[in-house]
């Protein structure tokens, strides 16, 4: 570049329509992120608080208030006659499945109680056998409330055999398979079972999935996309006018 060659900013539309639809969408994703952030703290924070609460029983709750990790008592049976078998999960890197039972109250109210992790057989066709709890017992546990609006993937097999194999942990769903008699009153939320409660597995979920950390990570990675696209779209647009009178000046030294 010659010296006392003047900068210039050359517009280039194709250029800037390509900034303008592709920065605003980098934004909001790192801003999403910065959301998402403060949503898994917030229920960091609503689980400590909840655990170090005094349990009380499951009949006693308002289920229109927030119950999220609320620890419960309940006396009753389990109904080992239904059984559900919750798809996909993996402990310690081998798959398996989460088993959810119905538990029937000493008050006759149904909560579908999640028992923990259950290893798959030889191969998908080969179910586990999972080992009923019989007789009156007392359980405790914490309310597990799925964040966001379920949705029901997949049907329920309709036939007489069970377990069945379920997609997602809809109770609504779950109790029109496995209930019986005139309009049973149905806890809407899944239980988790403590450590020490009659018919636990192995407990492999996680309080907070995915750590608050995570997502400030991200939302950086985006910002830092959002910044380089601006400063590569100043460098471009500088840049190629300075090239362009440069060679016109030297095609007139030759002429």
């Amino acid at each position: 570049m010659p010296a006392g060659a003047k900068r210039k900013f050359q517009f280039d539309w194709k250029l800037t329509v390509l900034v303008l639809i592709l920065l605003p969408v980098l934004l909001r994703l790192g801003f999403w992120q910065l959301d998402r952030e403060a949503e898994k703290l917030h229920l960091q924070t609503i689980y400590a608080e909840r655990q170090a609460q005094q349990s009380v029983s499951l009949e006693q709750l308002n289920t229109n208030a927030d119950l999220q990790y609320r620890q419960v008592d309940v006396t009753g049976e389990y109904d080992n006659e239904h059984i559900f078998l919750l798809d996909n999960k993996i402990s310690q890197g081998q798959v398996g499945y989460e088993v959810i039972e119905p538990f029937v109250t000493s008050s006759a109210l149904v909560v579908f109680v999640n028992r923990g992790w259950i290893a798959q057989g030889r191969d998908r066709a080969d179910l586990p056998e999972v080992a009923g709890i019989n007789g009156k017992v007392q359980l405790s546990g914490s309310v597990y409330v799925p964040p966001g609006e379920q949705l029901i993937l997949g049907d329920i097999q309709p036939d007489a055999s069970w377990p069945k194999v379920i997609q997602s942990l809809n109770v609504p769903q779950l109790a029109g398979f496995s209930t019986s008699g005139e309009n049973p009153s149905i806890f809407p939320y899944s239980i988790r079972l403590n450590e020490t409660a009659p018919g636990v597995l192995v407990r492999n979920w996680t309080p907070v999935s995915t750590r608050a950390e995570k997502h400030r990570a991200y939302a950086v990675q985006w910002f830092a996309m959002a910044v380089a696209l601006v400063l590569l779209y100043l460098y471009y647009s500088i840049r190629v006018p300075l090239i362009n009178e440069t060679a016109a000046s030297d095609r007139d030294e030759i002429e």
